[in-house]
């Protein structure tokens, strides 16, 4: 189903994230907790899309309750996840407020593309309406990858000796995105 790809698609950006690990969190600095911040919400989002996304697999076996389940679960993770974002705000370096706002632009795509979704899963009904709910769901889900992967590239091009960057780097929740 082309859900599930938007998600493998989805997993692919994660990877281009720049994080590394095996950072001394004993010294943490406010940088160091927002790359932690960052990437472990990065992690448990993708975490929660693929569980939400491995439920859709087998469309032609798919009821209802599952359907608007794994709808649900996309929702909550997602407005979990760009409300994590936002709370971490701008990380304290000379490029803080350019990786504030790529996040700001990409929370708020996400809940644009969330809203599509979530209307589509409303309004589908049996297996017809839930098969007419795979378009929009799809467009959304792949409009919210792009928003994703603008923003991963946005924070990737932080020169590579801006504190922001090393700490992304270092960062040992990033490592479960490698």
């Amino acid at each position: 189903m082309k859900v599930v790809l938007l998600v493998a698609v989805l997993g692919l950006a994660l990877v281009t994230a720049g994080c590394g690990g095996d950072g001394d969190e004993s010294s943490a600095t406010p940088t160091d907790e927002w790359a932690e911040g960052y990437c472990a919400a990065i992690v448990d989002w993708a975490n929660e899309l693929k569980l939400a996304t491995d439920e859709l697999r087998d469309f032609r076996s798919l009821s209802q309750e599952a359907f608007e389940e794994a709808g649900g679960s996309i929702s909550s993770a997602t407005k979990t996840f760009t409300a994590e974002l936002r709370a971490l705000g701008a990380p304290d370096t000379e490029s803080g407020e350019r990786a504030r706002r790529a996040v700001g632009v990409f929370a708020t795509r996400a809940e644009r593309d969330l809203r599509a979704i979530e209307r589509a899963v409303e309004s589908a009904s049996g297996l017809t309406g839930i098969s007419q709910a795979v378009a929009p769901i799809t467009a959304a889900l792949s409009s919210m990858n792009k928003a994703f992967t603008t923003m991963v590239a946005s924070l990737g091009r932080i020169g590579p000796k801006d504190e922001l960057q090393s700490a992304l780097e270092d960062a040992e929740s990033c490592d479960d995105l490698q």
